[in-house]
């Protein structure tokens, strides 16, 4: 039996207890795939994070309590904040299913302030999408509810691909809720996207361009997910507008709120107009707690 420890960290965010929840095991490296479900069904956080050491870096594995994920932007900057406690203080190396991922320290006066993930994306966006009608059913919302002059629905992937849909403000993000029956009666689900990003372009918080939430037919009606897997194919899904010039853009999206532990991603990408998108992720993070395991 070995005695295995693990930290508690809330991605995005410097607040403890807010932000998304990661569990961390920076020593995985003896653990099988079986176990590492086992234990983050066990812990049953909303996101365990499984570290190995590999050349250059780490490996890194994702798992819900139900599944594996290829990729998770927030189980990154948490890792990266508890590797920096244990020691990490120079840009490293995380290989993920999707790739790998440069992972960036930045301090100020000393102090950690921020870790940023560097990766290259190669997006596939599709302008189909089932009708505004369609999604207003599914959303519980009316159609005059949806944003079609600026943005419009699509769905975008780097990796695992997402129904990213517009609505007019935040509040109109917080009040959608899906209903079963109408995402099951609708076009919806013979796309391969079988989760719906909702952002809005109007925010109350000024430091964030975008408020943004998860919905689908895997998550709780009141469930309010971290957004981290989605952020690429959001990316992308900004990246594809013909609107939108070549350059490097910089902005701020929030999920959450003060009731469902509000988060603030920071994201970059060079927009080159090529097949592949460069994208920059940052975020805190605050360790919460640490644990062991007897495995």
């Amino acid at each position: 039996m070995t005695e295995l420890a693990f930290y508690i960290a809330d991605a995005f965010t410097d607040q403890p207890f807010d932000g998304a929840q990661v569990a961390v095991f920076p020593a995985a490296d003896a653990l099988s795939d079986e176990k590492k479900q086992i234990l983050a069904s066990e812990i049953n956080l909303p996101l365990s994070v499984f570290l190995a050491p590999a050349e250059g870096g780490y490996k890194a594995r994702f798992f819900t309590p139900h599944r594996e994920l290829p990729f998770a932007a927030q189980g990154l900057v948490a890792a990266g904040f508890v590797l920096a406690r244990l020691g990490t203080q120079e840009e490293t190396w995380i290989e993920t299913k999707e790739g790998k991922v440069l992972l960036r320290f930045l301090h100020r006066e000393g102090q950690l302030e921020r870790v940023a993930l560097t990766l290259t994306a190669y997006p596939i966006v599709e302008a189909f999408a089932p009708p505004i009608e369609e999604l207003a059913a599914m959303l519980g919302l009316k159609t005059l509810h949806f944003e079609i002059k600026r943005y419009y629905p699509k769905i975008a992937a780097c990796g695992r691909p997402f129904l990213i849909v517009p609505l007019k403000s935040q509040q109109l993000v917080r009040q959608a809720r899906f209903d079963y029956s109408a995402w099951a009666g609708s076009a919806a689900p013979m796309t391969a996207a079988q989760e719906i990003l909702l952002f809005s372009a109007r925010t109350q918080a000024p430091e964030a361009d975008f408020h943004a939430r998860l919905v689908g037919p895997d998550i709780g009606p009141k469930d309010d997910p971290p957004i981290g897997e989605a952020i690429p194919a959001f990316c992308a899904y900004l990246a594809s507008f013909p609107e939108l010039r070549h350059g490097t853009y910089a902005f701020t999206v929030e999920r959450g709120s003060k009731e469902s532990r509000r988060s603030l991603l920071y994201l970059e990408m060079d927009h080159k107009g090529q097949d592949r998108l460069e994208m920059r992720i940052g975020g805190q993070a605050a360790i919460s707690g640490v644990g062991h395991l007897f495995v």
